[in-house]
């Protein structure tokens, strides 16, 4: 399982740094236009909608490369057999926010979807497809952080023996 999530951690990954790219072009472009008085319709919110993209698809390969921001001033001074243990509970505790925050991702996304959602201004630009994306990130951060829990599992059993 491990393998192919990181097949497509890494695809998300390069996809993101495209994203980057694209939102730095529109954010600029945006600013050249406002500046010459020809404000282009919508290029804030597709940047913002880039921005929210790359940050939920971001999340997998961010957990899988363990590479998020955490304090480690107690994890440091634990012997390595708690150390696991308490990661392992950690982790735990995160897939259930994360199965939360699915739950809650998808209503809206379905919401959005059904009602035809979409952002207010001279161009209407719908929501569902970048809540869709959203819920795409967090159904790879979720298998991420279970197949990082199984880890754990395996490396508790193996000091256990």
């Amino acid at each position: 399982m491990q393998k192919i999530l990181t097949k497509i951690n890494r695809l998300t990954a390069e996809l993101g740094g495209f994203l980057m790219t694209i939102m730095m072009v529109l954010f600029l472009v945006n600013i050249i236009s406002r500046e010459m008085n020809r404000p282009i319709q919508g290029l804030l919110q597709m940047a913002v909608f880039s921005m929210l993209i790359l940050i939920y698809l971001g999340l997998a390969h961010c957990e899988e490369k363990d590479e998020h921001v955490r304090l480690e001033v107690v994890m440091t001074r634990l012997p390595s057999g708690m150390r696991t243990k308490l990661r392992f509970f950690c982790t735990v505790i995160e897939l259930l926010i994360v199965s939360l925050l699915l739950y809650a991702g998808a209503s809206d996304a379905l919401s959005a979807y059904v009602t035809g959602a979409s952002v207010t201004g001279t161009k209407p630009m719908l929501l569902w497809p970048v809540k869709t994306v959203m819920v795409v990130g967090l159904v790879l951060f979720w298998f991420q952080l279970f197949s990082k829990s199984l880890d754990f599992l395996k490396e508790m059993r193996g000091n256990a023996v």
